[in-house]
């Protein structure tokens, strides 16, 4: 299954020359974590599980590379400069990425965001 998600984080995250090994270990981090989510369900959220690892795994690789934005912000010709911005702290690819990976495993993942306490009166 890791060479599925290798190949789907590749498609979205395009690694340099220097990034595949990082981003199969990402890959491979990704599928443990989720599956042991996922636990006797795996199976059944395969395809869930297959799209919301390779969307983990492109955000880790993604945000490895700083820039959360890497908008161009000015760009100047005269003595080349140009100024790239740091994008949103919360509009970032890999944000929306991870937000994209969690709605997706959600019906699979049982309540693990959720904790009720009592408190008493």
């Amino acid at each position: 299954m890791t060479e599925e998600i290798y190949a789907l984080a590749a498609g979205i995250a395009r690694p340099a020359a220097g990034e595949e090994t990082l981003l199969r270990l990402l890959c491979r981090e990704t599928e443990r974590q989720l599956a042991r989510q996922a636990g006797d369900r795996r199976e059944e959220c395969r395809e869930a599980l297959l799209c919301a690892a390779a969307f983990l795994a492109a955000a880790g690789l993604l945000d490895s590379r700083g820039g959360a934005g890497g908008r161009v912000e000015s760009f100047s010709v005269g003595e080349v400069s140009v100024t790239a911005g740091a994008g949103s702290v919360s509009g970032g690819a890999g944000d929306r990425l991870r937000r994209q990976a969690e709605r997706m495993m959600a019906p699979y993942c049982g309540g693990e965001g959720f904790v009720f306490m009592g408190v008493r009166g």
